[in-house]
């Protein structure tokens, strides 16, 4: 059991708390990818990416991360209104990738937080259009990124999550893409 708790990084309650609030934040981003909208997956993103604001501002030396992932909540509110006048145009995208490379620069730590930077600007990208199965597919390259840098900062909770992450939008475009393409 000790062991198991070692490789969760619970060493403490405050830990485990800590780890309890990213594992809620992985069950919303495993679900959000499972939804056949655009709005919807950005939606349940939402709260996954705002509780992993929290988780983040909690762990010891992981600003980079909480402030990447509070930019991402505010991204979710914009890119679920692309239905609106203000919320369709593109520049958006180009607004959250200088952002979140602005974010990086005033909470750098180190080479280590260029990645998840960049996973933030894939994921940018892919939000800001409007087919699922191309959101699906261009966000799938975010996580290999933020893993590194997850495993890097005590998140196993983060970790987790993008691994299922990463099973959840394959299966997804198994399920949902590849039926698609067949037909036509």
């Amino acid at each position: 059991m000790e062991r198991l708790l070692e490789i969760l990084n619970i060493t403490d309650w405050a830990s485990a708390g800590i780890q309890l609030i990213g594992y809620a934040a992985l069950i919303l981003a495993l679900v959000a990818y499972q939804m056949k909208t655009q709005k919807r997956i950005v939606l349940i993103q939402l709260l996954s990416c705002t509780l992993f604001t929290i988780h983040f501002a909690l762990l010891d030396d992981a600003f980079t991360g909480a402030l990447l992932n509070l930019i991402a909540a505010v991204r979710c509110i914009v890119f679920a209104n692309k239905d609106k006048k203000w919320g369709k145009s593109n520049w958006w995208i180009v607004f959250f990738s200088i952002v979140s490379v602005a974010a990086v620069a005033f909470t750098w730590t180190g080479m280590l937080d260029i990645l998840p930077m960049l996973g933030m600007i894939l994921t940018s990208i892919a939000w800001g259009i409007e087919k699922a199965w191309l959101v699906r597919l261009i966000s799938l390259p975010s996580s290999p990124l933020w893993i590194i840098y997850n495993l890097s900062k005590g998140s196993m909770a983060g970790a987790f999550t993008e691994v299922f992450v990463m099973i959840s939008i394959i299966s997804a475009m198994i399920r949902l893409d590849l039926p698609k393409k067949k037909k036509g």
